[in-house]
């Protein structure tokens, strides 16, 4: 990058993306802050890439200035004696004050701005960059439509997403995800797919822990009904109402997928816990499951 090290560099930007060297201390800075200039300036020992916009500077320059400051920090990096430095946009007047802490300087008023140009913040440019992008996106739409190509993999999957709308220019229509339209799993369905599930033998090592279906967790409960003066315990997969706040990680437990091949979906995920061999639990017949090979859940008609 440079013969020598230098923790502080300026550079002026040309409307071409070409940059020039200016040879100045960090107390000189603030004279050469000008309205019609963009500068990149260089704080190693801040680890920071200053691109320093001025009020009336060309908006080519404004856009182009991030390029420039992408190519340095990778010249930077390649160079043993400097480390990456983020890149932090300055607008003149709505100046960071981690900026002006940095050179000691003070917030420059905005006087006047050239009157055939439109003076583009950094929000408002993200803004546009994003409005630009999704109008593609809609014309890429259109012409796909028209060639009236149908596949069914387009069928099942979808590129939607929901674009927040803008101050600038006509709001953006928002898309309504696909997940939406998603029904949440009917009580007969629930009972089927838990039946076929239990009816599928767990390996000696694990036992069942949970079963997800749909939105809902559900967990094991022994019940224990007295008949004719003897306990027959049976045990039942009941949807649990009470949850755990925030984000729990599970770092020793095996998950078994279940997917539905005609409907195309997935029905179920089963929680298996790893350990200890299972202890035993008696089902009806008094008989013993080593593996908490649970018994199908009875239903109304049982």
């Amino acid at each position: 990058m440079t013969e020598t090290y230098e923790e502080f560099i300026v550079y002026d930007l040309e409307d071409t993306g070409e940059r020039t060297k200016l040879n100045i201390r960090p107390e000189e800075l603030q004279s050469y802050l000008n309205p019609e200039q963009v500068l990149i300036i260089i704080r190693e020992d801040l680890r920071r890439i200053y691109i320093w916009k001025g009020s009336k500077s060309p908006v080519r320059k404004r856009f182009i200035s991030s390029r420039v400051a992408q190519d340095l920090q990778r010249d930077l990096t390649q160079d043993a004696r400097y480390h990456r430095c983020k890149i932090i946009s300055i607008d003149q007047g709505d100046e960071l004050q981690e900026f002006l802490n940095a050179f000691m300087l003070e917030s420059m008023e905005v006087t006047e701005r050239l009157p055939d140009m439109r003076y583009v913040r950094n929000i408002e440019r993200d803004r546009l960059i994003e409005l630009e992008r999704h109008k593609k996106e809609q014309k890429a739409s259109v012409q796909k439509d028209n060639k009236e190509y149908y596949s069914l993999g387009l069928t099942k999957s979808t590129d939607d997403v929901v674009i927040s709308t803008f101050a600038l220019g006509t709001p953006v229509a928002k898309k309504k995800s696909k997940i939406e339209n998603i029904k949440e799993l009917s009580d007969e369905d629930k009972e089927n797919i838990k039946e076929k599930i239990l009816r599928i033998s767990v390996p000696e090592n694990l036992e069942r822990q949970n079963l997800i279906l749909g939105h809902k967790l559900y967990g094991a409960v022994l019940k224990v009904t007295d008949v004719l003066g003897e306990n027959v315990k049976e045990i039942v997969w009941e949807e649990v109402t009470k949850l755990p706040k925030g984000v729990m990680e599970l770092n020793n437990n095996i998950f078994r997928v279940y997917f539905n091949d005609k409907k195309g979906i997935i029905e179920a995920v089963e929680v298996l816990k790893k350990g200890e061999k299972a202890g035993k639990v008696e089902d009806n017949n008094n008989s013993s499951s080593p593996n908490r090979n649970l018994p199908k859940i009875p239903s109304d008609n049982d």
